[in-house]
């Protein structure tokens, strides 16, 4: 096995191995400390705790869109409309890796939950090694295809193709990036810590902001390059972030050893998959479904297509908001898995899903209050206007029974049951967003305003069946094999560095 973790001689004085066993003692403290909080502490502030730095990493993953749209659109009329071409397709490449650190999450917040500290550091090991081996196929078939989706699948609209073509081209680097990504963030996140991500991630959006308008328009000796620099800016900031993580990960939780496997045994793989999978196939299909959708969009035109993309933009604000806080919920529903405590893991669940309910419930007024003022400064076209503020009208209303689907695959990617969301999902945007969508559309001569409705009716039926699943479903049983917890005593670092002396 390849240890990558930053390693030390034997040191010359007492003085420089007490110094690096304290460094080591401090962060096997804090992954107690986290524990100890969400496992026995008052549930409202361990959810605010964990789940404000993943609010916020979910706000800076859209200001990242903004960002882009804002200056896209001073490049060209119809440019912002390209990133949004490129994500469905993108999900549907991602579906995997989602899948992989759903099963890591699991099993790593419930190791961590059952004081198996040991467990998880080898299991974050070949959790890393299947992360970035997949992240390089997935680079391989999508550089090798992307033409053919685009042209053939999606029939992006020819005013934007070329430079569709072109972020694509470069975007194809961030699935690298990503895969390298999702693993050291993954086991941040089931240590209880979100605020490093959140960090880096803000250290990366800030670089990108600078980069943006350089890239995009151009600067002195800096071409402008359109939608090709707003993916340049975004690939770089987005390696920068995940090495950032990584760095501080080797300095604060020095017991955590970052190593490469060359191969994973069969029951751990078995168990990643069974747990993964269905969310594998739920994004796939999410990513097709997406694809598929759009693809109606795109039939519409090309202004249709601008507002589909407006109006997802000012709807995303709204999800960014409070999406965050159903990410922690996984961890605090794994770690209260492992530890034995399936009462208060579904207790989290259900508190969660009331709080969230009401608050974007409020952010769904408020969006459609201002959502004139917000069109605004992203088009000035009358008819563009027009379809964006008539997408928003329709769909705004049901922002709570999306945040209770958020929820519902939150609960199964931290219990490890991932099964019943993913049915939901399937049913959700197959059957209903796109099958209704079709019929309401252009069998009953709708046109895109039955688009628009069967969107909303899809949502609505999503958060109902997850939260009468979240309430009632049997997902409160940890997928790991328990010990008893006054038995997993976290070695300390003092200690490994008195053995080896």
């Amino acid at each position: 096995m390849i240890n990558f973790a930053p390693f030390y001689y034997r040191p010359a004085t007492c003085y420089l191995g007490l110094a690096i066993a304290l460094v080591e003692e401090m962060g096997a403290s804090s992954i107690e400390s986290y524990r100890e909080r969400i496992v026995a502490g008052p549930i409202l502030s361990s959810m605010v705790r964990l789940g404000l730095p993943l609010m916020l990493t979910d706000i800076i993953f859209l200001v990242y869109n903004l960002t882009d749209a804002f200056w896209l659109s001073k490049f060209s009329s119809y440019a912002l409309a390209v990133p949004r071409q490129n994500w469905p397709v993108f999900l549907t490449f991602f579906s995997i890796l989602f899948g992989v650190s759903s099963g890591g999450l699991a099993m790593l917040s419930q190791y961590v939950g059952a004081k198996m500290y040991d467990k998880a550091s080898e299991s974050f090991s070949k959790f890393l090694t299947l992360c970035l081996s997949t992240s390089l196929a997935l680079f391989l078939v999508y550089s090798l295809t992307k033409d053919f989706v685009f042209t053939c699948l999606v029939r992006v609209p020819p005013e934007i193709l070329e430079d569709t073509l072109g972020y694509a081209e470069i975007m194809s680097f961030d699935l690298l990036a990503f895969g390298f990504a999702i693993a050291v963030n993954t086991l941040m996140h089931s240590l209880g810590d979100t605020k490093t991500p959140a960090i880096a991630m803000a250290m990366g959006m800030a670089l990108n902001a600078v980069l943006d308008p350089l890239f995009i328009l151009g600067y002195g000796p800096i071409p402008a390059m359109g939608a090709r620099g707003a993916a340049l800016a975004t690939v770089l900031t987005r390696f920068l972030s995940a090495v950032m993580v990584l760095y501080f990960l080797f300095t604060r939780y020095r017991y955590i050893k970052v190593r490469l496997t060359k191969s994973l045994d069969s029951p751990w793989l078995k168990t990643v998959l069974g747990v993964g999978l269905p969310v594998s196939v739920m994004t796939l299909s999410d990513g097709f479904a997406f694809t598929f959708h759009l693809s109606l969009v795109n039939m519409f035109g090309a202004i249709v297509t601008t507002a589909f993309t407006i109006g997802f933009m000012i709807l995303d604000i709204a999800n960014s908001a409070f999406r965050g806080f159903t990410m922690s919920i996984s961890v605090m529903v794994g770690q209260n898995l492992g530890a034995g405590n399936k009462e208060r893991a579904r207790k989290i669940a259900l508190t969660a899903s009331h709080i969230l309910v009401l608050f974007v419930s409020c952010g769904a007024v408020v969006i459609l209050l201002t959502r004139g003022h917000i069109i605004s400064a992203f088009t000035s076209d009358y008819l563009t206007t027009l379809e964006a503020d008539r997408l928003i009208s329709i769909i705004a209303w049901i922002l709570p029974s999306v945040m209770l689907s958020f929820l519902g695959m939150s609960v199964g990617r931290g219990s490890g049951h991932t099964i019943f969301p993913t049915m939901v999902n399937v049913i959700r945007f197959w059957a209903v967003r796109i099958g209704l969508g079709y019929v309401l559309a252009f069998a009953l001569g709708m046109g895109v305003l039955g688009l628009w409705i069967a969107l909303a009716l899809s949502d609505v039926f999503g958060g109902l069946a997850s939260y009468v699943w979240i309430r009632w479903g049997g997902w409160v049983r940890p997928i790991i094999k328990e010990r008893p917890i006054v038995e997993v005593t976290l070695k300390t670092s003092s200690e490994g560095f008195r053995s080896s002396s």
